[in-house]
């Protein structure tokens, strides 16, 4: 049954690109081009298995990003690879996500969000998008400071509780502070369509297994001036090496079936721009350096704002990536070369 469960969707996928009825791997490749056209052209080294694109960022160093407002109540800060969003509330700011670790949280994080006239202390929850230490890595601190509620998935929880002290998933690759980093305490549990409600702000969220057992997404309301607008925010972007869920990973099957669902969720909320943790990967760092070009430059259009139809297509590009990665041997899903252990690192 399993079998007949994924090969209707993938052909009814491929309508259109597909010419022998059951798509192969090129096919979905080239339905994700098409999809891509030049809006996203950017985010299709997901589809290339044999991408060097983070390989080659990392190499070459990464760069801190100085906070941007993307919309009146939304910011990002962090650095090239991955970073932090910060909605200002009426009544405090929620994060998504937490910087690479406490050194980060306190010498990027924290200033950044003090430079965009906001108080470190009003946090009132850090919504880690998946247990991994570029995404919780600066969490503890942030809470020790502000009292913050830190919020995961049930399933990232128990990932993170079961890390080995080393292993990929809690120490860095990178940088000069290969430091591992231990987990936050268990807080706040997340569960599956949960809506958060803080002073004008309401943001809802969505368990979407995939790239983690328990990956956190999200819609975010967001202002610019008299107009609103909701950013439809995946949790986790990387292809897990494996079709089946496994303790680390929630699989590819499970992830197509989370992102057909949160572009459907999306559609229905009239998301109308996508918005991602990892800047590279939906051109989020040149969205952000077009709107510091344009400054209070009058009318200036604001390129997070997409519309619904190209929201559906971006998710649709992503399925049709993750289609032809489920095609592939899983031996072909390569990742860059990393340290696996401290006493590998800095030694590539």
């Amino acid at each position: 049954m399993r079998k007949h469960w994924l090969m209707a969707p993938l052909a009814l996928a491929c309508l259109g690109a597909c010419t022998k009825g059951v798509p192969t791997v090129e096919d979905e490749v080239a339905e994700a081009t098409r999809l891509a056209g030049e809006d996203f052209a950017e985010s299709l080294f997901i589809c290339d298995p044999k991408s060097t694109k983070i390989a080659d960022m990392l190499a070459e160093g990464v760069e801190q990003l100085g906070p941007t407002w993307a919309f009146d109540n939304l910011a990002f800060l962090g650095n090239s690879f991955v970073g932090v969003w910060v909605l200002n509330t009426s009544d405090g700011l929620i994060l998504f996500d937490a910087g690479i670790g406490e050194a980060d949280a306190r010498d990027n994080i924290v200033p950044g969000i003090k430079k965009l006239g906001l108080d470190p202390e009003d946090i009132r929850y850090v919504f880690v998008t998946h247990g991994h230490w570029d995404h919780y890595g600066g969490a503890a601190y942030l809470k020790q400071i502000s009292g913050a509620q830190i919020g995961l998935g049930e399933a990232d929880w128990e990932l993170m509780a079961r890390l080995e002290p080393g292993s990929l998933a809690r120490a860095p690759y990178f940088g000069d502070d290969l430091a591992d980093r231990p987990p936050p305490e268990r807080d706040l549990v997340v569960a599956d369509g949960t809506k958060i409600k803080l002073g004008d702000s309401e943001v809802t969220l969505l368990i979407t297994p995939g790239h983690s057992p328990g990956t956190l997404s999200a819609l975010i309301p967001v202002r610019q001036g008299d107009k609103t607008h909701v950013m439809s925010l995946l949790g986790g972007t990387a292809f897990p090496r494996s079709l089946e869920p496994t303790g680390f990973m929630g699989g590819l099957r499970q992830f197509e079936a989370s992102v057909e669902r949160l572009r459907q969720i999306s559609q229905e909320a009239g998301a109308d721009g996508t918005i991602n943790t990892h800047p590279f990967v939906d051109g989020t760092t040149r969205k952000l350096g077009e709107i510091a070009a344009a400054g209070e430059e009058a009318g200036a259009a604001n390129p997070f704002v997409l519309g619904s139809d190209k929201v559906s297509r971006y998710y649709s590009m992503f399925l049709s990536c993750l289609r032809a990665a489920a095609l592939r041997p899983m031996g072909a899903i390569e990742l860059p070369p990393m340290p696996s252990s401290p006493e590998e690192k800095g030694k590539e």
